[in-house]
């Protein structure tokens, strides 16, 4: 099973459930946002049962879990009716934190068994399927940054910037000891754990895997974070820029292509020894449709506060050799090493939808053959004639609803919704009165 079992069938299901004591199942299902969503069953009910029904309604809810506006096929008018549930037991895995507890995700269909578009899970296997097809093994491996806070006044508990300390976060390593045997327990590799340049943040790099099973790894791997950060009084959370005057929370996505004939790596030109032809296409690929898919990589108002100069988050489509400032960073270290790094995402992105815009958008580029641009050899936050990254939600949100690539990429039911939650959310910040506005306007005149 690539987690915690060791294959696909009924029979090690029963086998992983009788020796691991199992007595709840946990029916896990991404919504939109990346959230988890779903029930927790019975593992005597689990074992005897294929799918599962659930409200079409989750697919529906923005960042406050109200009800979207209507729109697509699930609405008022509809009565958000049952879709089910099937699990894809090669994901069967611990919940090492929770006694007598396994975890899966689902694929989700609709009552006819035919899949359901606004699953993300869907979009991201369709996307590595097409890889195959086109003779590659995708490979990715995710790191992400997140903060642990004091839960009443939401902020860290200690104020010093931490960055690569071994001692300034050590108050926080029961939180990450825990996460780390979890994740164990579950079969997802860690690499490295570090202190991150904000007071209160981590950052955890996981193994590279097919880029599914990379998603469901970073899904489950932030679900673990919030509910053991809890369990030691902390609040753990991926927001993407909780405070003005500290470090953001990024989604750092690597990637690389093996050929299926040879087993070598297609982004390694070993006569050069640098990157080789198509890995500058892949590339090409990726910063082409950077701007226009940026509202999947940054879908909340919040995380466009992320984005400012000198950050180390990119502001404009650009790339370099190792370099931390640019969109994409390109690793060039031999045919184990070689690989390509997205920076643009924030840390709350839902992880399904961007990994598959990415392998999409890499795979454009090979199949047109699009050159980057020169790379950055210069400071990119000072000077550069690079397109800018879109700015605010409202302009990201308008490009990817407008972009032909995002349609084909992720379906216009997906596109749709997106657009709407984006919408509700720049609406819904509009909307608010902050503590900000209050200090500076109250008796300023």
């Amino acid at each position: 099973m690539g987690q915690a079992t060791a294959g696909d069938g009924r029979q090690e299901v029963d086998q992983f459930i009788a020796s691991n004591a199992i007595e709840t199942v946990e029916l896990a299902v991404v919504d939109i946002m990346g959230a988890v969503r779903g029930k927790r069953i019975p593992a005597q009910v689990f074992r005897r049962s294929t799918e599962f029904a659930i409200s079409s309604g989750l697919f529906c809810l923005d960042y406050g879990l109200d009800v979207l506006p209507p729109g697509g096929r699930f609405t008022w008018a509809t009565g958000y009716p049952d879709v089910f549930l099937v699990p894809d037991l090669v994901t069967l895995r611990l919940v090492a934190w929770r006694p007598g507890t396994a975890l899966v995700f689902c694929d989700v269909v609709d009552r006819a068994g035919r899949p359901v578009p606004l699953d993300p899970r869907r979009i991201l296997r369709r996307a590595q399927d097409q890889a195959r097809q086109r003779g590659f093994e995708p490979a990715v491996g995710l790191e992400t940054e997140f903060h642990l806070l004091d839960p009443d006044d939401l902020r860290p508990r200690r104020s010093r910037n931490p960055i690569y300390s071994l001692h300034d976060d050590s108050y926080l390593w029961p939180v990450i000891r825990d996460v780390r045997a979890a994740l164990d327990a579950a079969g997802v590799v860690v690499e490295a754990s570090e202190a991150e340049y904000g007071a209160g943040q981590v950052e955890i790099n996981l193994g590279h895997a097919a880029p599914l099973t990379a998603a469901d790894d970073l899904l489950f791997f932030r679900y673990a974070v919030k509910q053991i950060a809890a369990t030691h009084g902390y609040l753990g959370t991926f927001m993407a820029k909780p405070w003005a005057d500290s470090s953001g929370s990024g989604l750092h996505v690597h990637q690389s292509l093996r050929c299926q004939d040879t087993g070598g790596n297609v982004f390694w030109d070993r006569a050069t020894e640098g990157l080789s032809e198509r890995g500058r296409w892949y590339l090409g690929g990726l910063l082409h449709h950077a701007a226009e898919t940026c509202h999947v990589a940054v879908p909340t108002p919040n995380g466009y506060k992320r984005a400012v100069s000198y950050s180390f988050a990119p502001t404009h489509v650009t790339w370099g050799v190792d370099n931390r400032s640019v969109a994409v960073r390109a690793l060039v270290h031999g045919d184990g090493g070689t690989r390509l790094e997205h920076r643009v995402a924030a840390a709350d992105a839902n992880p399904c939808l961007v990994v598959a815009t990415q392998l999409l958008a890499g795979l454009a580029g090979l199949e047109k053959k699009l050159e980057p641009p020169p790379a950055a050899t210069t400071d990119v936050y000072a000077t550069t004639e690079a397109e800018p990254l879109p700015r605010s939600a409202a302009e990201a949100m308008t490009r990817l609803h407008e972009s032909t690539f995002a349609r084909s990429a992720l379906g216009d039911e997906v596109t749709e919704l997106l657009y709407r939650l984006g919408a509700a959310e720049q609406a819904a910040a509009d909307a608010e009165v902050t503590d900000w506005e209050r200090r500076r306007y109250l008796e300023s005149v």
